[in-house]
């Protein structure tokens, strides 16, 4: 089986995102707190101390946590510094050092006292980048309420300046007796984000433990429907009309949603136009979606967001709620939602491709030098077979056998190819040479990959041959034949039918693994575990393993790296009995 795995893209592939700075001079904390907000909607740095945070703040920085206690150049000198420079980003104080009357005038945005907790981090950094959108009056009044709220929680008599915190008061007081209406609006947008926020993190919870697609969908609408009015997700059948297959809120019944005031949402190729608000949710179209219930609701506002993973759309959730409209936050948001829900629903696919007893194959017949590789096997006159992809961004890395040209010749040709980025050999023998080609071109692969299809075999002579997909069974195969035959010129499936497959169960796993590791290897292995190395950030080093077990690091490395290479051997073996016999 010819394997894939996603690489995540790197901060150039994404688009233009807001900037995140963590500076603390415990490289861990900063790598940790780096690790809790990696995949959010932002990108995120690290500055390990003063100075180097000096170096890198610029007018591109939105977010800056900020330890205060780091040797030669301080948090309170570096904060001091970005008001300076005059610079518009939001300040976190994330410090052990207890607050005091000191704070008060120190121009900060919010006051963290650690040890910090993963979604304290999280939360920080979301409120304050939707808090860097409001007028600077009211930012004023949020970052005086934040100072406030961090020496609240010291007893009065023990602040240096206890009159400096009712000087606060009385500030906080005026200010928002000048801009109550803008504060109230402000606070009811933040609650909205901080309801939001949790509900996404309850699916994300509830996503990773969901088995099947369905039941992803059930438990979407069940959380979204506790928070707001209602909820129902659509899927586009093959015949190019809307289905609902769960709903929530208001005794919603799958089968009694009407349609047909959300047909608006989605394109004339049935796409959904993601982050859709409907402009009049009508009483006729209250009526038609909660029926009765329709009575008891005021103004009701309405979201449609894709559900989607890369290039494949699996549908849609609608989401409505008792408001005057979703603001810009909620609805980026929930198309984040979509995102998040459109990976559970490919993941779930993968692990019941990867684990079930039977998949679908599903077998093309590609012509005509369809894509880059079949192009190659016509320019070289050869035979290619595909042993490995892997994917980084919009771009595919193929490892490919090559039989009737060598490995050079296979590089030049490929070179040659405008739509090779690059390509190297990895093994050049006297009857066949593996070569390495990285590639953005090659879309009948990337789509099969993009629906969740595990490409099982891509063998190409002379331009022509066959690609074998494995799906789950559950899989909309209709749409995967379409979005791969129509990805490429001269791609016709020619056959689907069941396979079963060989499960090697645990016991036979762990036999055949024992039989390869030394028991040095085995040692060495558990020891690593155990002492949390494999663990981020670190538990031990490598030199704290290698002392607790008497060797050097160097051996240490040596053991490991061999144990990797049999653990990840017999992985691929179990996946792929066929490959062992070659």
């Amino acid at each position: 089986m010819v394997t894939e795995r996603s690489a995540r893209e790197s901060p150039e592939q994404r688009a233009a995102e807001q900037v995140v700075l963590v500076v603390d001079d415990d490289e861990d904390l900063a790598d940790t707190c780096r690790y809790w907000l990696d995949g959010e909607r932002f990108a995120v740095e690290t500055a390990y101390g003063g100075e180097e945070a000096l170096h890198r703040l610029d007018d591109t920085v939105d977010v800056v946590l900020l330890d205060r206690r780091m040797p030669n150049v301080t948090g309170d000198d570096v904060l001091d510094e970005i008001r300076e420079r005059g610079l518009d980003c939001r300040v976190a104080m994330m410090t052990a050092v207890e607050p005091d009357t000191d704070i008060v005038d120190m121009p900060f945005d919010a006051y963290l006292v650690k040890p910090v907790s993963e979604s304290e981090v999280k939360e920080t950094v979301e409120e304050l980048l939707v808090r860097s959108g409001f007028e600077s009056e009211v930012r004023e009044y949020f970052a005086l309420e934040s100072t406030e709220a961090a020496l609240d929680s010291r007893d009065v008599e023990e602040l240096r300046e206890p009159e400096a915190l009712s000087d606060l008061r009385g500030r906080l007081e005026a200010v928002r007796a000048e801009h109550e209406a803008a504060i109230r609006n402000r606070e009811a947008q933040l609650d909205r984000l901080n309801r939001t926020n949790e509900l996404l993190r309850d699916i994300d919870r509830a996503i990773i433990d969901a088995r099947s697609r369905d039941e992803i969908e059930r438990t979407v609408c069940d959380a979204v429907a506790s928070a707001h009015e209602a909820a129902f997700v659509l899927r586009r059948t093959a015949a190019g009309t809307l289905r609902c297959t769960a709903a929530a809120g208001y005794g919603l019944d799958p089968s009694g949603v009407d349609l047909d005031f959300v047909d608006e949402a989605f394109d004339i190729d049935g796409t959904v136009e993601d982050g859709f608000a409907f402009e009049d949710v009508s009483e006729a179209h209250r009526a038609a979606v909660f029926g009765d219930d329709a009575a008891d609701l005021d103004a009701v506002s309405a979201l449609c967001v894709a559900i989607d993973y890369r290039e494949t759309v699996y549908g849609a959730l609608v989401v409505y709620d008792e408001t005057d409209g979703f603001d810009e936050e909620s609805a980026g948001l929930f198309s984040d939602l979509g995102a998040t829900v459109g990976n559970g629903i490919n993941a779930t696919q993968s692990k019941q491709l990867l684990n079930g007893d039977s998949v679908v194959e599903l077998e093309f017949q590609v012509d005509g030098g369809a894509g880059v590789l079949a192009g190659l096997s016509a320019t070289l006159d050869c035979r290619l077979s595909l042993d490995g992809v892997t994917r980084a961004g919009d771009e595919l890395t193929c490892f490919v056998s090559v039989a009737g040209a060598s490995g050079c010749d296979a590089v030049a040709a490929a070179i040659d190819a405008a739509d090779v980025s690059q390509a190297r050999v990895v093994a050049d023998g006297d009857e066949e040479s593996v070569v390495e080609l990285r590639t953005d071109a090659e879309a009948m692969l990337s789509t099969a990959i993009d629906h969740g299809a595990s490409v099982e075999r891509l063998t190409l002579s002379e331009g022509s041959g066959t690609l074998a997909l494995h799906v789950a069974a559950d899989a909309d195969h209709g749409a995967l034949v379409e979005a791969v035959t129509t990805a490429a010129a001269g791609v016709s499936v020619v056959a689907k039918r069941e396979v079963e497959r060989s499960v090697q169960s645990a016991d036979s796993f762990r036999r055949t693994l024992d039989s390869k590791l030394t028991d040095r290897q085995k040692t060495v292995l558990e020891t690593s575990l155990v002492s949390g190395y494999f663990e981020w950030p670190r538990g031990s080093t490598a030199e704290e393993v290698a002392d607790s077990l008497g060797i050097s690091p160097p051996t240490l490395h040596e053991h490991l790296r061999t144990a990797e290479r049999k653990l990840i051997e017999t992985y691929f073996d179990e996946l792929n009995p066929a490959s062992a016999d070659d």
